[in-house]
């Protein structure tokens, strides 16, 4: 009886593996409309991935000779295991979030007669697939090329094809464990996108750690490098399944491998005893992303009595917070944009602003403060999504909401006014910072901290461009008849696109301006700087008013075309 379970269980699990590898377009290789039949697509992707492991392994058999004087093969390979081991462990958060708790089809797998170790052992495997043939590929390639020239043992071998495969297994399950251990012990979690908007920003902060060490880090000498490469071997030895899979490559230690593979199979256990008994419930409990098509009332609106404005600001900010996905792609991105602004100033050593001369020139400050404007608005506009969707999120709502005896102009601003609050937080605010902290440190003078306030006004205006022609965007496209807010959260409107596109290009913009104010100081041509002033404070007044006309125009025109939008869309 027991085995026709067990073997009733893991059928299941082959075939829920199957199905959800099919529902995510992992599905065979080729089909009837491709060139080339599935079997010959398989053919050429398994000679490719030889190829690939050939050319790697022959690359390492020659390079083998000119490390081994410096770096011992048995650093190399504890160093490229715990690179596999922490590539899956990372990398996995993410998608482990996204496949057992924000997928779509939980609603459908949870009532279906599969218990929770099921659900989690099929997701876990479809999300192995990638890491598991990554690490074989890479690790097997690399130890196979070393270890032939160096004249390794069989051991030595043994170990590289079972590490390249417990390795990743290992990561992916203490990231499994761990995940599910957080989403039962921290309930705020469990709405849906918070946890993988953490390991996205994690795993951005590893990276901008790694380069901002590499940065400060001045000698660059190969001695330096191969320093490091023993210090993270030797760091590797503090994860016992490395350590004792190390012994027996190089060893010959069999107790080794025993128990390196105990410790992963213990992982693997007490990850599915924690799954058993804490994953179930926290899925069940976890809140949807929809609305459960409650008609607005004017109680929702707000029990006071207070504005209809007030009212209706009120009731936006509790329809956009309330939903987790908003949390992450509505306020969360429009707040950690600047990561990405700062890379280049801490990258390479700072090479690219080594040659500037600070403080900056009155005139140069103010084409910066210009663009600066421009890149912040553009980047904390383009990454939020509250106006792109602000009508689409009302979904069976709107018609309840329509009939009540609301002008459509303090609902048209009070989605305005929540948007431009949120996304000018993300912006101006970051202005203001920045130019205290320029001015502190003599970027900029203290005499010419005045082109932040400038800076900030012209971005103000931007975001209020951009986010009334989101609204209109949304007014002329909206989406009504959704069954989960997930359909729409996560996507960008077109605005969106082309806001984030050109703030890249002013942002390249902005870099360049930087440059050319170093080749400017230095030049003999640029002498008169009291020209060069005068020219950039004109250019700065005439985009400046430009702007301003749009967004006054922009602002007067938008209510009336939204609502007569609206309208012929019922």
């Amino acid at each position: 009886m027991s085995n026709k379970k067990t073997k009733g269980g893991f059928s299941k699990v082959i075939k829920l593996v199957s199905v959800l590898e099919k529902c995510n377009g992992k599905g065979t290789i080729g089909g009837k409309d491709a060139l080339i039949s599935p079997n010959a697509a398989k053919a050429l992707a398994v000679i490719g991935v030889v190829f690939l492991v050939g050319m790697i392994a022959a690359a390492a058999y020659l390079v083998e000779p000119l490390i081994a004087p410096y770096v011992s093969l048995r650093d190399i390979t504890n160093t490229l295991m715990l690179a596999m081991l922490l590539f899956s462990l990372v990398l996995s958060i993410k998608n482990i979030v996204t496949v057992l708790y924000t997928a779509d089809d939980l609603p459908v797998l949870l009532p279906m007669p599969f218990s929770a170790g099921q659900i989690v052992t099929a997701k876990l495997v479809v999300s192995l697939k990638f890491p598991v043939i990554l690490s074989f590929v890479i690790t097997n390639s690399v130890l196979i090329g070393f270890g032939l020239r160096a004249g390794m043992g069989a051991a030595f071998y043994i170990g590289a094809v079972l590490s390249s495969v417990l390795v990743p297994v290992t990561g992916l399950t203490v990231a499994a464990l761990f995940t599910v251990v957080i989403f039962k012990v921290f309930g705020f979690i469990r709405n849906r996108d918070v946890m993988v908007v953490i390991g996205g920003i994690f795993t951005l902060l590893l990276t901008i750690a790694y380069v901002v060490l590499t940065s400060l880090r001045n000698d660059e000498s190969p001695d330096a490098a191969l320093s490091i490469l023993s210090t993270v071997s030797s760091i590797s030895e503090g994860f016992p399944n490395i350590a004792f899979m190390s012994g027996f490559m190089f060893d010959g230690n069999a107790l080794g491998l025993l128990i390196s593979a105990a410790i992963t199979a213990a992982v693997i256990a007490l990850a599915l005893l924690v799954i058993k008994l804490f994953y179930l419930s926290t899925a069940l409990s976890m809140q949807t992303t929809g609305t459960s098509n409650k008609a607005v009332t004017r109680e929702s609106l707000g029990g006071k009595k207070v504005s209809a404005l007030k009212a209706l600001t009120s009731y936006e900010s509790k329809n956009a917070r309330r939903n987790p996905s908003y949390l992450i792609y509505g306020f969360a991105m429009t707040f950690i944009w600047p990561l990405f602004f700062a890379l280049p100033f801490v990258f390479g050593n700072n090479m690219i602003f080594s040659s500037v001369d600070y403080p900056f020139d009155t005139g140069v400050a103010l084409i910066c403060a210009l663009l600066l404007g421009i890149v912040a608005s553009c980047f904390a506009c383009g990454f939020n999504n509250l106006a792109c969707t602000a009508f689409s999120r009302e979904g069976k709502s709107i018609s309840a909401l329509r009939s009540m005896p609301i002008d459509f102009n303090d609902y048209y601003k009070s989605k305005r006014n929540f948007a431009m609050l949120i996304c000018s937080l993300g912006s101006v605010a970051y202005i203001i910072v920045l130019g205290i902290v320029c001015t502190v440190f003599g970027i900029v003078s203290a005499a010419n901290c005045w082109v932040f306030l400038l800076s900030a006004l012209v971005c103000f205006l931007c975001n209020s461009i951009i986010i009334n022609c989101a609204l209109l965007k949304n007014a002329k496209n909206p989406v009504f008849n959704w069954d989960s807010e997930t359909e729409i959260s996560r996507k960008l409107g077109a605005v969106n696109i082309i806001a984030i596109i050109t703030g890249f290009f002013m942002y390249i913009f902005l870099l360049a301006a930087i440059i050319v104010s170093a080749i400017m100081s230095k030049s003999e041509v640029f002498a008169d700087s009291s020209a060069v002033t005068m020219i950039a404070a004109v250019a700065f007044a005439v985009f400046a008013l430009i702007i301003l006309a749009v967004a006054v125009l922009v602002n007067k025109l938008s209510v009336k075309k939204a609502k007569r939008c609206l309208t012929e869309f019922e």
